[in-house]
């Protein structure tokens, strides 16, 4: 017989409001970064208070109705379709729930250490298989929700995205456990805590290494996807963007406009190619842009780098995509440390991170994305931009422009959306430091939360086999005063 106290009526539905509000609002596609560390805490505090059945389903009910911030995007989304926004609702709030779950078992063990840092492996154990398995990739993240927070971020730098992720949820779970061991508890607390923000200020405090250049993205949000560069309509908008090239200060070197600005067959690359270069040269900038390739039936998302100066340009292919052939290729703008990536290739560690390894220390990424989605998939390019050392340069259709230095910085960012006007963002920023310690390490933090899960999960089995089964089931074990790991 479970052996908690009754609780007051008013906790439960208290602790279920209070997590399902703050993770509303703290994750998404706009959070807000501080509700993001305190969103579980309510729960993971009720936890060890009441019934499992009541804590298992406080918990998914609190984070799947947390997910409605995002339910009115899956349901016109092409990027994330309605049924698969309904699987990553539901498997975010089995993986909430699962932390729970570990975290009440091991509190009630006396083993509040280990019941705080199975909150963040099981989160982190789920989401990183998860995002393995997906041919999509992940992004809007926990971690992602703290790009305004940059000295949280440069953790990246060594653990990655998923070191971040394991610190947001690490951060309420050692709150929630800190009752129960007051001492040790808080004392690991403080380590996490200073070592974390000493490492992110000193690092911040570290000026980048190269001259600074002054960037810009510019994306006409109103062009059809693919404009055929031929058509009157394709001659307009090259138009547009040379008015809009023009009008930049005189210091800007390079321009990014965004994913598939263009579309072209194989007769018309090479208009496309002298347009570009035409603008390029006139201004003596290096011309990013995106454009849609049909060739014998397969489409190719590509993008096209066209130096000022007048060396050959050159194109990269999209390394992910569901639509098109894709490529393997790392391509840099001529004479430069600068590579070139499309949109969703920054859902996935590489080819990122095979940049660093091959020198990079700035990324150009046309992009396209969904309006509600564009600030998170742009944080998303932030993000890895910090693991690896790269200033990043996003240009967004339906979303958003952005520059953010290696540092994960922001350093300009504006909502595109303007009726048939170019929008533009520019700024001066120095390249990144280039590999980092992620770069050469990789997911060594995700693959540390699957060990801690297997370890925490295998103990919990392990012991509850070995409990006697008492009617009706197996007994639970009571709820332990005194402490250990």
């Amino acid at each position: 017989m479970e052996s908690e106290a009754r609780p007051n009526r008013w906790i439960v539905p208290g602790a279920f409001l209070a997590t399902a509000v703050m993770l509303y609002f703290g994750t998404g596609l706009t959070p807000i970064a501080w509700l993001t560390w305190l969103a579980p805490l309510p729960v993971l505090l009720l936890a060890p208070k009441v019934r499992l059945r009541t804590a298992l389903l406080v918990a998914f009910g609190a984070y799947l109705v947390s997910t409605s911030n995002s339910w009115a995007y899956y349901a016109h989304s092409y990027d994330v379709p309605l049924p698969a926004g309904i699987a990553i609702s539901l498997g975010y709030s089995i993986a909430f729930t699962a932390g729970v779950w570990l975290f009440r078992a091991w509190v009630r063990r006396g083993r509040p250490l280990l019941a705080a840092l199975s909150v963040p492996a099981v989160w982190v154990a789920l989401l990183y298989v998860s995002a393995s398995v997906n041919p999509t990739g992940i992004s809007g993240t926990l971690a992602g929700s703290q790009v305004g927070v940059p000295v949280v971020l440069q953790s990246a730098s060594v653990a990655g995205a998923w070191g971040v992720e394991f610190l947001v949820m690490l951060g309420p779970a050692l709150v929630a456990a800190l009752r129960f061991a007051p001492v040790r508890v808080g004392a690991v607390s403080l380590v996490v805590a200073l070592v974390v923000g000493g490492f992110g200020v000193l690092r911040l405090a570290r000026d980048e290494s190269g001259p600074e250049q002054r960037v810009a993205a510019m994306v006409h949000d109103t062009a059809p996807w693919g404009v055929d560069i031929t058509s009157p309509e394709g001659q307009a908008l090259v138009d547009k963007y040379a008015a809009a090239i023009a009008a930049l200060p005189a210091d800007v070197t390079t321009v990014v406009l965004p994913e598939a600005a263009f579309g072209v067959d194989d007769a018309s690359l090479p208009t496309l190619r002298d347009k570009m270069s035409a603008l390029a040269t006139a201004r003596r900038l290096t011309l990013v842009v995106g454009y849609l390739r049909r060739s014998g039936g397969d489409k190719y998302n590509e993008s096209l780098a066209v130096p000022g100066d007048g060396r050959s340009p050159v194109s990269y292919l999209k390394h992910h995509d569901l639509a098109s052939v894709l490529g393997d290729d790392l391509v840099f703008v001529p004479g430069t440390h600068t590579g070139l990536a499309i949109c969703m290739d920054v859902n996935f560690p590489d080819p990122a991170r095979d940049y660093a390894h091959a020198g990079a220390t700035m990324l150009l990424i046309p992009a396209a994305d969904n309006d509600e989605d564009g600030w998170q998939h742009a944080h998303t390019a932030v993000l890895r931009g910090v693991e690896n050392g790269m200033s990043v340069v996003w240009a967004g259709r339906y979303g958003t422009a952005m520059i953010a230095d290696g540092h994960g910085r922001v350093l300009a960012e504006k909502h595109v959306g303007q009726a048939d006007a170019v929008t533009v963002v520019f700024a001066a920023v120095r390249p990144g430091s280039g590999d980092t310690p992620y770069t050469r390490i990789g997911d060594w933090a995700a693959w540390l939360a699957i060990a801690l899960t297997v370890l925490a999960g295998g103990l919990l089995i392990r012991g509850a086999r070995r409990r006697p089964a008492s009617i009706g089931g197996a007994a639970e074990e009571p709820v332990r005063t005194e402490a250990r790991v």
